[in-house]
């Protein structure tokens, strides 16, 4: 069995410096630039070449000391493997070379009990602790219950989940104990990947309302379709729960505890919002459809198009929907008696590094994920029950 020692990555570390500055070219400056640690846990090889890739994209805004645990438990043969490197971020001729640097242990068999007690030792103190867990089980994943003390951000993927509304529902309640402090006296913030690619599209459906003429409108929408891609055979709404989620928080809709009926193609929910221009109290119900559609062989997983419908008073049809040219959207708002209003808009696809450095720009918790997921959690509660 090969044992790696605390001692002999260091001394690596400290080497792998030493011969980055004597081979800098023209004797440019190289500056070890560490500003969080970030621990990133994987079961499957393919994926923790993805991830060396984002880790070493992110040295631009995120240097750190990364260090990649490849889990492999069910491996016949115990091994612990250890490999460290530099990410350098390429820089003008005359100015300094910023660079992070990565430790990678591969675990397999028996010796991946020892991971954690080497992650904590190479710990760099002082600097936030950020745990990305890369696996269709994250919470269930025995790496995140031994460092649970010690991270301030989990960083999750739910497009990814295996069980998608079971554990779409789990991160809901831990989300709910972390941000209530009740499961220990240190909590962390979690973050969830398919959140943040959501982003244009809530900018996007945003910026319908900022004009004063269309913003009374938000207020009277009664129907939400929201049509998503799957893979053939699968079908994972969560991109769906939580665009939903972070609408009927913002608005104040809450889901109906037993009005929800699923179809091969719709899943409908129904939930309450204000009433408008009534009396206090009064209330209407939304609609609210979940459609998904096969994806194309190739095609990415994800949101295809949000419609908005206000019927409650002058109508009007709000829609934001992928368009035919890649990276942009159309948007288009109607509104009873007025002429359409179309624009064209840029709606790329986030590259995984885009994706975690907007996670990793987050200071403290956020909150409007936290009420977008409290919500979609209970969405997700009831189609966990029917399906």
């Amino acid at each position: 069995m090969t044992m790696v020692e605390i001692g002999a990555i260091e001394h690596e570390l400290r080497q792998l410096w030493s011969e980055s500055a004597e081979k800098a070219p023209d004797g440019q400056a190289v500056i070890r630039a560490l500003t969080l640690n970030l621990l990133a846990c994987t079961h499957d090889a393919e994926h923790a070449d993805r991830m060396t890739d984002a880790i070493q994209q992110l040295t631009a805004s995120h240097p750190s000391r990364a260090i990649l645990a490849l889990l492999q438990p069910d491996a016949p043969e115990p091994r612990l493997d250890g490999f460290v490197q530099a990410n350098c971020l390429l820089s003008r001729r005359g100015t300094p070379q910023v660079c992070g640097e990565q430790i990678t242990l591969d675990a397999r068999g028996s010796a991946v009990q020892q991971v954690v007690s080497l992650i904590l030792a190479l710990l760099v103190p002082d600097l936030p602790v950020v745990l990305w867990i890369n696996n269709p089980d994250p919470f269930a994943e025995p790496l995140l219950a031994r460092l649970r003390s010690v991270v301030d951000r989990v960083i999750v993927n739910s497009q990814a989940f295996a069980q998608p509304t079971s554990a779409f529902v789990q991160m809901a309640e831990l989300e709910r104990a972390v941000s209530s402090g009740g499961l220990a006296l240190h909590t962390f913030a979690i973050s969830d990947l398919t959140w943040a690619s959501l982003t244009p599209w809530r900018e996007l459906t945003a910026q319908f309302f900022d004009t004063r003429p269309l913003l009374p409108h938000l207020r009277r929408i009664d129907h939400v379709t929201i049509t998503y891609q799957v893979p053939s055979g699968a079908d994972n709404p969560v991109a769906g729960l939580l665009l939903a989620g972070w609408l009927a928080s913002c608005l104040d809709w809450m889901p109906l505890e037993d009005a929800f009926s699923l179809e091969p193609d719709l899943i409908r929910f129904y939930l309450r919002r204000p009433a408008v221009g009534v009396g206090t109290g009064a209330i209407r119900l939304v609609t609210l459809d979940l459609r998904p559609v096969e994806a194309a062989s190739g095609a990415t997983p994800g949101l295809l198009a949000l419609h908005l419908e206000a019927l409650d008073g002058v109508t009007a049809s709000f829609r934001v929907e992928r368009a035919e040219t890649p990276g942009y959207a159309l948007t288009t708002a109607t509104i009873a008696g007025m002429e359409p209003i179309s624009r064209l808009a840029r709606c790329e696809e986030p590259s995984l590094a885009d994706l975690l450095a907007a996670e990793l720009r987050l200071r403290h918790r956020d909150q409007t994920f936290s009420d977008a997921l409290r919500v979609a959690g209970l969405l997700a509660a009831r189609l966990r029950r029917d399906m």
